[in-house]
């Protein structure tokens, strides 16, 4: 189970590297590449993936649609940075696998669905979808404003950085 929060605490630790190389005006600029939406926006909405998952821990149940979506979130950088540092802490509360109920709408109806989970995998969940949207705001960066350095794995998967680094050592053999 540490390996996972290891995990997610990896990814919040790139995104708040990210957070501090990037300034407010780059941080709430609507991007084309984005269908006008902000970077604010995704990390905002990778702060809430989490904040979800810890409420369910606490509740036994979770919903990634009742998310706050916190204006202060998506518009004040220090305000991103502070919630990531409390998501830091609570992630290494995390101590079982225990049973979770997720509900979820998958339709566009305002039925919602019960499905069975566990805290596990959802913090996996959780963990991909923050590198998926760490790859978008790095190629909406990449296009807006060039001159924000990322590292190399910065929104890459773990099983990417796997594979690359097996064919890397097979052709050194």
């Amino acid at each position: 189970m540490s390996h996972l929060v290891e995990s997610a605490t990896n990814t919040l630790e790139q995104l708040s590297h990210f957070l501090h190389q990037i300034n407010e005006q780059q941080y709430c600029t609507p991007l084309p590449i984005f269908s006008e939406s902000t970077v604010g926006m995704h990390v905002r909405h990778i702060i809430e993936f989490y904040q979800c998952l810890i409420k369910g821990v606490q509740q036994g149940e979770m919903d990634y649609d009742a998310r706050e979506r916190s204006l202060l979130q998506e518009t004040n950088i220090a305000f991103a940075l502070e919630c990531i540092q409390n998501l830091f802490i609570d992630l290494s509360a995390i101590q079982s696998n225990t049973p979770i109920v997720l509900m979820a709408s998958p339709k566009s109806t305002h039925q919602k669905w019960t499905i069975e989970s566990t805290i596990y995998r959802e913090l996996l969940y959780v963990i991909e979808h923050t590198i998926h949207h760490l790859a978008i705001i790095k190629m909406g960066c990449m296009s807006a404003f060039p001159t924000i350095p990322f590292h190399k794995d910065f929104g890459v998967a773990y099983s990417t950085l796997k594979f690359r680094e097996s064919v890397h050592s097979n052709l050194s053999s």
